[in-house]
């Protein structure tokens, strides 16, 4: 499937011009909230004038960020995440959101999703690009892999119009996005290096291709060149521009040392940056606002770093385990790494649920915390809190099975697993999967064999590979031989 992009009339750029112009016009006094509904306005004339339209709302959007300006309210990002048949409207909404919280990678995701639905291939890349910059600290599998496909689709359609140069650096979009999974130990699931291999195939027979065509070997080269300059330029800006804003935010904290928006704007940007004496600012400005105001939100936030910081720990040491599998200091270190971070978060989530009572994420979260600690006892009341809230009541249930079963209540983990399963929509997905494993092997244990080879034989036809379930299935049917 290629892209076929709307036509834009001569008399809708002129008139997304003017309001691109009144725009900056606005910006530049600061009102940066109307300059982003006036860009808004201005792409829905004109959705592919990335030069005017897109680049320049990105600009105004940090310079908002860097003067404190707050991220979109409650009704205000309900209002614009609400599903769109329209995907142009869509992805305006999504692009109105990125504006007033440019850090953020879901709206930038689902900026990508519509502007690919839309057929937009312009602002495609451009947008691939911005998610590439964020992405870095939120790395999503599944997102890295939307990122690949709607690249490798791009490239595709920019060869078909003889454009090698922009098909090349698309192809490229969808291997850093790779590089960004591997790199983050989050790509062996998903097979992030034969995905990758494939595409690098790919990128290497369109080389090859065009050069076999005759003068484009030395234009591959140019433009090869060309784009490692551009790359390095591009890191180069990136970052100084980055070096600029964090000045300038620490400067508007200085002189307004005790504003909410001034504190998280700082701290967002140093987060960005992500250096580790970046983050021991970010947690000595968020542990002093919280020990001068109380307000819990800034403890949340400071925790959430040592969490992002022990978690990286953790995966750093298994990185090395793979290379070094039989040292036993690293797997000693490992173990208490991991543990670190268990009883960490089991206290810090604690905390959270006496401050927040009624909040059943925290709970859920809470429990699966404790359910990997094999607190059962403690989990279960947690999850069946949780239970009552639609968003997690699966989960819970499932949870709460799984906890039954680990203290060998098998026939009531088989009440509420059955419970579980029946409630949910989604079969064959991954917590399908586990939700029938865990039923099977209660069955199993109980003693119900033809009930576990029931549940395992629809397990194999969803994923012929999924554990053990194909040796179960052979011991059952031996026995009952």
């Amino acid at each position: 499937m290629s892209y076929n992009p709307p036509t834009i009339s001569e008399q809708a750029k002129k008139i997304a011009d003017k309001f691109f112009e009144h725009a900056a016009t606005v910006a530049d006094t600061h009102n940066y909230d109307y300059a982003i509904e006036l860009y808004i306005q201005g792409l829905s004339k004109n959705p592919e004038a990335v030069e005017k339209g897109h680049k320049p709302l990105r600009e105004v959007s940090i310079r908002r960020k860097v003067a404190g300006g707050k991220k979109p309210g409650l009704f205000e990002t309900m209002k614009r995440s609400k599903s769109k048949k329209d995907p142009l409207e869509a992805m305006l909404n999504a692009e109105y959101l990125l504006a007033k919280d440019p850090l953020n990678v879901n709206y930038i995701d689902a900026l990508v999703k519509n502007a690919n639905q839309a057929e937009l291939p312009e602002t495609l890349r451009w947008a691939i690009g911005v998610f590439l910059e964020l992405a870095r600290q939120k790395i999503n599998p599944n997102q890295l892999l939307t990122i690949k496909t709607y690249s490798e689709k791009l490239g595709d359609y920019y060869d078909k119009l003889d454009r090698p140069d922009i098909a090349i650096e698309c192809y490229q979009y969808g291997l850093d996005a790779l590089e960004a999974g591997i790199h983050a130990g989050v790509g062996v699931k998903y097979d992030f290096v034969g995905i990758q291999r494939d595409l690098a195939g790919k990128l290497t027979i369109l080389r090859g291709k065009y050069e076999r065509a005759g003068d484009f070997r030395e234009s591959v080269k140019d433009a090869d060149a060309q784009k490692e300059l551009q790359d390095k330029a591009k890191a180069v800006k990136g970052e100084e521009l980055l070096v600029q804003m964090i000045e300038k935010a620490r400067a508007e904290l200085e002189r307004n040392p005790d504003v909410t928006g001034k504190i998280n704007a700082l701290v967002d940007l140093l987060l960005q940056r992500g250096r580790p004496e970046d983050e021991q600012e970010a947690i000595e400005i968020l542990d002093s606002a919280y020990k001068k105001t109380k307000q819990y939100s800034y403890k949340i936030r400071s925790d959430d770093v040592r969490i992002r910081q022990l978690n990286r720990e953790v995966r750093r040491l298994k990185e090395t385990l793979q290379s070094n599998p039989d040292d036993a200091e690293l797997k000693a270190k490992l173990k208490q790494a991991a543990k670190k971070l268990e009883q960490f978060e089991i206290e810090i989530f604690g905390e959270r649920v006496k401050q927040y009572p009624t909040d059943n994420k925290l709970k859920f979260e809470y429990g699966r915390r404790l359910f990997k600690a094999k607190k059962y006892d403690e989990a279960i009341p947690l999850f069946q809190e949780a239970s009552s809230d639609p968003r997690y009541a699966v989960r819970s249930k499932y949870y709460i099975g799984a906890c039954f079963y680990q203290k060998c209540w098998h026939q009531q983990a088989i009440d509420v697993l059955q419970d579980a399963i029946q409630d949910y929509e989604s079969a064959g997905d991954n917590v399908s999967k586990e939700m029938h494993y865990v039923l099977g092997r209660a069955f199993e244990d109980s003693g119900q064999k033809d009930q576990a080879i029931k549940i395992y034989s629809k397990l194999i036809q969803w994923d012929y590979n999924y554990r053990d379930v194909r040796s179960r299935i052979d011991a059952l049917q031996k026995a009952s031989a």
